[in-house]
């Protein structure tokens, strides 16, 4: 990257412990084309700007799921049609933190 002005770039680890999200699911931002980076070396890199930018569609996106009635019913047929087919009670949400304290990078 050859540019003027110096900006501040984060790795994608970095990126990762900020969103509390693995690093293999911001590879997959990078991959879809959701958040921009750039190859430096072998290695991705993530312009400050650009995480900021995504940060706030992400957090948009999460607000307006939670707040629609069509997600939200979706969401507990989808529950209810693996609980089914498992036979298992089970809370997804707490699965997920689980998750994520066991595996925070």
């Amino acid at each position: 990257m050859t540019t003027g002005i110096k900006e501040e770039l984060v790795s994608v680890r970095e990126v990762a412990n900020e969103c509390e999200r693995n690093m293999e699911t911001v590879r997959r931002w990078i991959w879809a084309g959701k958040l921009p980076a750039e190859k430096l070396g072998n290695q991705l890199f993530i312009k400050r700007d650009d995480l900021n930018i995504f940060r706030r569609k992400l957090n948009i996106s999460k607000r307006e799921a939670a707040g629609n009635p069509e997600f939200l019913r979706r969401a507990a047929l989808l529950q209810n049609k693996i609980r089914a087919r498992t036979r298992t009670e089970f809370d997804i949400a707490a699965l997920i933190r689980e998750s994520r304290q066991k595996n925070p990078t």
